[in-house]
């Protein structure tokens, strides 16, 4: 791939218009002047931009930019840069500034995990603006303005997206990044979306789009690797992702939740919160604490945010929640009522009973919820 991502000085100035030569060769003797009488100062950058910490030899570093109730994320390793998803349409300017200050000009890879606005949105804008070597893409194509726009912007500039299949696989960096789910068997847009792990040494870093219990049930169930070291909170944070049969295989002691201030999906949910809370995890959320960088030197991650740590100790062992039984219903000793483990009415963890089938659950007395119908 030929890479043409630089992380240099964002003050470093275009080269000058031949015509121009005479005036810099003068230009640069006063300069020397300057700086032999310490009369010098700081350049201001042209754009405005603020600087962004350059990526050292050997890490990876992992933006989870601040763009609302939506995703971006901007993963740099060496020379390499990969976007995975394009927030809303009017994060566009923020989204491009952001790679102007980390003086990136063009993007080895970007990847959109489902074609809804806010993961796709400022998309055709950044096509258009950065030069791209691969373009990922699920099989979705919604009738949407959005979505056509990219696709139009995609042809425009001689990209064909690529569909990935599951376990495929791509190098950037010092890092892999593998496709475990495709999505292609759902109905709703959002279980489609393309889940992915990145992995840099020993650490793993997972992203599920907005993908929901149906296929974080079958992907826990098929046997592939999940462990991750860190975890994007499915669909921002939603008490209809993030289910416990997904969290037991993932076992995160990490959780970024990117979602906006006061949205009204009331992302994260208390019920989701509370599931990273039982797993250990330590949580970052970008709607309070902006955008989040996390770095790997592949052994530890460091984050540049003070994360909000859960009162339960995180345990490395291999499928299971800290001290949790294995169980696919919870009920309420209080209420009788039983529930799936993804209920945003389940009870607090003292008055909780766990059962392995809905059969066991019945023949001790509890009724099925009306809200999650289990």
């Amino acid at each position: 791939m030929n890479l043409k991502t630089h992380f240099c000085n964002p003050f470093h100035r275009q080269k000058q218009p031949k015509h121009y030569r005479i005036l810099c060769c003068i230009s640069a003797l006063l300069t020397a002047f300057l700086l032999l009488t310490g009369c010098t100062g700081a350049s201001p950058s042209a754009s405005g931009a603020s600087t962004a910490p350059s990526v050292p030899s050997g890490t990876l570093a992992v933006h989870y930019l601040d763009v609302g109730q939506a995703d971006c994320t901007l993963l740099l390793s060496q020379d390499a840069a990969v976007m995975i998803d394009a927030g809303n349409r009017e994060d566009a300017q923020t989204i491009l500034q952001y790679l102007e200050s980390l003086s990136i000009d063009s993007l080895d890879a970007v990847i959109f995990t489902h074609p809804h606005e806010d993961h796709i949105g400022a998309g055709a804008a950044i096509l258009e603006k950065i030069p791209v070597d691969n373009l990922y893409m699920n099989t979705d194509t919604p009738d949407s303005k959005v979505y056509k726009d990219l696709a139009n912007t995609a042809d425009q500039k001689g990209l064909t997206p690529i569909q990935p299949s599951q376990h495929d696989t791509f190098s950037f960096g010092d890092c892999r990044l593998e496709f475990l789910q495709t999505g292609t068997d759902y109905e709703d847009t959002n279980d489609n979306s393309l889940i992915l792990k990145v992995t840099h040494g020993d650490n793993r870093f997972l992203f599920t789009g907005d993908a929901g219990q149906a296929p974080e049930k079958d992907l826990a169930e098929s046997g592939v690797s999940l462990e991750a070291d860190v975890f994007q909170a499915g669909h921002h944070g939603s008490e209809y992702s993030n289910s416990y049969v997904f969290l037991r295989a993932v076992n995160p002691p990490n959780v970024v939740i990117s979602c906006g201030r006061d949205n009204s999906y009331g992302h994260p949910h208390e019920a989701a919160l509370s599931r990273f809370r039982d797993v250990g995890a330590t949580i970052y959320r970008t709607d309070t604490m902006g955008t989040v960088i996390a770095s790997s030197d592949g052994t530890n991650i460091t984050f540049d945010q003070q994360g909000i740590e859960s009162d339960r100790e995180h345990t490395d062992d291999a499928n299971g929640l800290y001290d949790l039984p294995e169980a696919s219903y919870i009920g309420n000793v209080n209420s009788k009522k039983f529930h799936t483990d993804a209920c945003p009415s389940l009870p607090a963890e003292k008055n909780r009973i766990y059962f392995n089938t809905r059969e066991e659950a019945l023949e001790e007395g509890y009724e099925p919820c009306q809200n999650c119908k289990p």
